[in-house]
């Protein structure tokens, strides 16, 4: 979902590069011709339009093995990183190595998100919290492994060259209700839609709040409300919204991942030392009663789960991904734990919900917040793109009376006055993220992939793992409807 189009985008930016000097760009889409790859049935005929530029050797797959992988040109002057959410698809002659792909895991899940882990372990306290946590990571692993699963026999199954996310759910419910049935597509669209709008109402506060921070602890007496700092934003980020360009946008989020970087470096030297260790037993349980919060915010947290199938897509040698993904999911809870216990430990039940807001006033907290503002200022229109690509084509069809850059522009100005006024209702963003995390990235993260798998394997599954996929699915759901209700009753009671 949120990490997904950053790290293509990034991806394909260099690899584009490479390709344009050698003249081996892919440019083909995937609205404009449909193409196929030739997996050892024989030759595929091409679209009158599209002429083959390449041919490659085979290449083992995961679970399964491609014969043979042709790349296509599209004439004309279409531009390959536009159009469509599985952007992996048009770059196959750029294969990543495992290293490439360890980090660019790592980059995806190490973000904004993490910051609210500390406050996370505040609830549930230093004895559940880090238990807790790898419970919710180990499950989400376990469910980036279904999906993979599910992936690679549809895509065998349906000749597809490569799948996404809403590309999976789609082709699972057409093969267990044996028609083309849409509702997985629409699904996963609309929870798509809901989550990256919801990281945008999110990135408003959070920008906003931590350019707050950096003004009032350095300007002695003065002070203005935090909806003020979210109005002043908007121009900004109205402004950046009609960047339309991914290659532009990978440049924003290539910048954006050196100041996060910078700003969680900062975070975690400042705690590292300043541990506070008196009365530590005082830190051991926290409020029981607050646990839908934290595992809202836990699975908010965990942002690689529409990462991880352009990712193996794009491998060298896709057979090493399992462990890959198994080795970075590891190394991201072991980010996580250590932000989250020892923020806690250094700020206690004073935490935020954004650690960056407890740093005390000096040039380290300076550095931190302003690092973190202008990557979440960055960022915000990467995770605008995804609901975009998903909402303008119909807005188009629909709107045949004005022309089309019109309705674009249209379009995108309410959607970010939306997540404006989003934020300027709830600006908490500690609820907002378990509002999120509950209701969005649930499903997301722990419905939809056990789903997808008892679905595909509905005839071959054996009876323990169609129990396991069912408990996944219950506990998911319980995140999702608990944490839901309970957050928005803290939302109201912010009111009352």
């Amino acid at each position: 979902n949120k990490s997904y189009l950053s790290i293509i985008a990034i991806i394909n930016l260099y690899k584009a590069a490479v390709m344009f000097k050698k003249k081996r760009v892919v440019r083909a889409s995937i609205d404009d011709a449909e193409y196929k790859v030739n997996r050892g049935h024989g030759d595929t005929e091409l679209p009158p339009n599209v002429k083959e530029i390449n041919s490659f050797p085979d290449k083992d797959y995961l679970y399964g093995s491609i014969s043979t992988e042709r790349s296509f040109l599209l004439e004309g002057s279409f531009d390959p990183f536009r159009s469509s959410l599985s952007l992996s698809r048009y770059l196959s002659t750029s294969k990543i190595t495992d290293l490439e792909c360890f980090v660019h895991f790592l980059k995806g899940n190490v973000g904004p998100g993490m910051l609210g882990i500390p406050y996370a372990i505040s609830i549930t306290g230093i004895i559940l919290g880090p238990p807790l946590l790898l419970l919710v990571g180990g499950l989400c692993l376990y469910c980036m492994f279904l999906l993979l699963r599910c992936a690679t026999v549809l895509a065998n199954k349906y000749s597809k060259p490569s799948l996404g996310y809403g590309d999976v759910l789609e082709l699972a419910f057409q093969d267990f209700y044996g028609n083309e049935n849409q509702i997985g597509r629409k699904l996963s669209n609309a929870f798509l839609i809901l989550t990256q709008l919801g990281f945008c109402s999110i990135y408003f506060i959070m920008i906003a709040e931590n350019i707050q921070r950096v003004i009032e602890n350095n300007v002695e007496g003065f002070h203005l409300p935090l909806k003020v700092y979210i109005v002043c934003i908007l121009v900004f980020i109205m402004l950046l919204s009609f960047v339309w360009d991914i290659k532009t946008l990978a440049i924003f989020s290539l910048i954006g991942n050196v100041f996060i970087f910078t700003g969680l470096i900062t975070i975690a030297v400042y705690v590292f030392q300043n541990p506070n260790y008196e009365n530590i037993s005082a830190t051991y349980i926290g409020d029981i009663g607050s646990l839908p919060i934290f595992f809202a915010m836990a699975v908010y947290a965990f942002e690689g789960i529409g990462l991880i199938l352009p990712l193996e897509n794009q491998m060298k040698n896709p057979s090493h991904f399992p462990v890959i993904l198994t080795i970075a999911t590891f190394c991201v809870l072991a980010i996580q734990l250590f932000f989250g216990i020892l923020g806690f430990i250094c700020f206690r039940y004073d935490i935020e919900g954004s650690i960056s807001f407890n740093l005390p006033q000096g040039i380290t907290s300076a550095i931190s917040q302003c690092s973190i503002a202008f990557t979440v200022l960055l960022t915000y229109n990467l995770m605008f793109f995804v609901p975009m690509e998903i909402i303008l084509p119909t807005m188009k069809a629909s709107i045949v009376q004005f022309s089309s850059y019109t309705v674009e522009f249209g379009t995108r100005t309410f959607f970010v006055i939306l997540t404006f006024l989003l934020s300027i209702l709830i600006p908490h963003i500690h609820l907002f993220i378990a509002l999120i995390g509950a209701l969005a990235s649930s499903c997301l993260a722990l419905i939809f992939p056990p789903l997808a798998y008892v679905m595909v394997f509905n005839d071959s599954i054996s009876r323990g793992k169609r129990i396991t996929c069912w408990c996944i699915m219950a506990f998911g759901a319980i995140i999702c409807v608990v944490g839901t209700v309970y957050s928005i009753i803290k939302i109201v009671k912010t009111f009352v």
